[in-house]
């Protein structure tokens, strides 16, 4: 879902009947084949986040954090809860440019996923 400042905000939650458990720190974020991972936005990671029932996680990803016009354009995403992680996602975000993207931890609350500059 688009945000204000650019960001894109991505929310996660278990299947029903699932429990998991997502590491402290933030999502994976990747970018078309080569690889273009997202840098942290925050300074410190958060905890630990159990998923069970309707809990649900938010994380912004800011796909350009620079000021000028450069960046790659690309039409998806890949999220994945960790560099290990065997299954991750891959979502259409439509056409943005990306150009050192930057992605926040993981947050309970949607408002605090998206910072406000």
């Amino acid at each position: 879902m688009t945000q204000a400042g650019g960001y894109i905000r991505i929310s996660a939650k278990a299947k029903p009947g699932i429990t998991c458990v997502l590491p402290a720190g933030l999502p994976v974020i990747a970018f078309g084949s080569g690889g273009t991972q997202a840098g942290p936005a925050e300074q410190s990671a958060g905890g630990e986040i159990t998923l069970i029932g309707d809990k649900t996680v938010y994380a912004g990803l800011n796909p350009k954090s620079t000021g000028n016009n450069s960046g790659v354009e690309y039409d998806s995403v890949i999220v994945s809860v960790s560099n290990d992680d065997p299954n991750p996602v891959s979502l259409k975000t439509g056409s943005i440019v990306v150009d050192k993207p930057q992605v926040t931890n993981w947050h309970t609350s949607a408002a605090e996923a998206v910072p406000m500059n």
